[in-house]
């Protein structure tokens, strides 16, 4: 089994470990208080480490524990036993040394008085790294919730947060278009034909989005795959703004396979390489019970495709408008899912031009038919 570390990871990690040297070096060529351990610098690394075993313990273990789930008696007891201790045991290390560097005029209450002062000094510097530490872990936290509630509201609600000039706006998914990245902002192109700017990697854009309904085609660019007309291995064309008008971005190499992918195990009838025909081995050929499972695999992951179907197969020339007014879908998505469903061969017009509807082509079997209807058996 393989862990996958993100890049914000990565770096988390990078900059700790930039921290643990930094404070080995500061301990080694900085003992200002205690020159006598010059002679035993091991002893200022020991040194180093209890601080560094206090600050952690109290970043990954007391702080999210008690803090964050909201025991604070707790936490700053914890928190101050662990301050204290780190600095009693690294008292009990140097203080010969501390004792060796003084004058030797000093008398026992002289050198108790400057042990204290040492012990107070190594305390508050102790509690400074903490403060430190514990002010980037409740920011991290605060960064975390924000992403999870970004990611709930995308995922489960069908919605994504975006600023406008006076507030923030809620815009609902189905009507994104597309996405662009430029300059770490994501440019949100919507079917209405408003745009939006968020401050964002497109990484994180992406991670927020449900994997059914959008997918990277390449290092700048998200689409909603519901819009999707055709597709090669070099380019993806989609309907860009509500005239219908059509869009072409380029597919990148590295994302063709993962296009691939979800694809196949998400959505739409907006396939690859030739779509339907291509997916099935031709539905003009007919859809045996091999194909049907395929089918009802690809459709049932797109809900209003899926009942668009489902009164089809029910209602034989039923119209666009009357889709439209019993899914509560507008008639414009409408009739691009119809246009995607005719031009793989599922659909045909019935009827006049201007009054007439659309039923399934003779070449779907009637096994699909009864499925849809709900007349196949289980």
């Amino acid at each position: 089994m393989s862990i996958e570390i993100k890049r914000p990871e990565v770096v988390q990690i990078f900059l700790h470990l930039c921290f643990i040297v930094g404070v080995i070096f500061f301990f080694r060529y900085n003992s200002l208080l205690r020159p006598a351990t010059l002679g035993a610098l091991y002893k200022e690394y020991i040194s180093a480490l209890f601080m560094l075993i206090m600050i952690y313990v109290n970043y990954f273990y007391i702080i999210p524990h008690y803090f964050l789930k909201r025991d604070y008696l707790v936490f700053l007891l914890l928190s101050l036993v662990s301050i204290l201790l780190a600095s009693f045991l690294e008292m009990t290390l140097v203080t010969p040394y501390i004792k060796a560097s003084l004058p030797s005029s000093f008398n026992e209450q002289d050198i108790r008085i400057s042990i204290i002062m040492h012990f107070l000094f190594i305390s508050g510097r102790n509690t400074a790294f903490f403060l430190f530490f514990f002010m980037l872990k409740v920011l991290e936290n605060e960064i975390q919730c924000r992403e999870k509630e970004q990611i709930t509201l995308a995922q489960s609600k069908g919605y994504i947060s975006v600023p406008t000039r006076d507030s923030i706006k809620y815009l609902s998914l189905s009507e994104i278009f597309y996405i662009i990245h430029e300059k770490n902002y994501c440019y949100i192109h919507t079917q209405n034909g408003n745009n939006y700017s968020k401050y964002i990697s497109l990484m994180k854009m992406d991670g927020y989005l449900p994997e059914n309904l959008f997918i990277r085609i390449n290092r700048n660019i998200i689409i909603n795959k519901n819009n999707i007309v055709s597709c090669t291995k070099e380019e993806v064309t989609i309907y860009s703004d509500y005239s219908g008008e059509e869009k072409i971005f380029t597919l990148s190499e590295k994302y063709v396979p993962n296009m691939r992918e979800k694809n196949a195990s998400a959505g739409g009838l907006n396939h690859l390489y030739g779509g339907l025909k291509d997916r099935f081995g031709g539905l003009n050929e007919s859809i045996d019970m091999a194909n049907l499972e395929k089918f009802m695999d690809n459709i049932a992951h797109d809900e209003d495709l899926l009942n668009l179907c489902r009164i089809i197969a029910k209602e034989p020339s039923v119209t666009t408008k009357s889709l439209s007014e019993q899914l509560h879908i507008p008639l414009r998505t409408i009739e691009r899912k119809i246009k995607y469903l005719k031009d793989n061969g599922v659909l045909q017009h019935n009827g006049a031009k201007k009054n007439g509807g659309y039923a399934f082509s003779p070449s779907v079997s009637p096994t699909v038919l009864n499925w849809l209807t709900g007349e196949h058996n289980n």
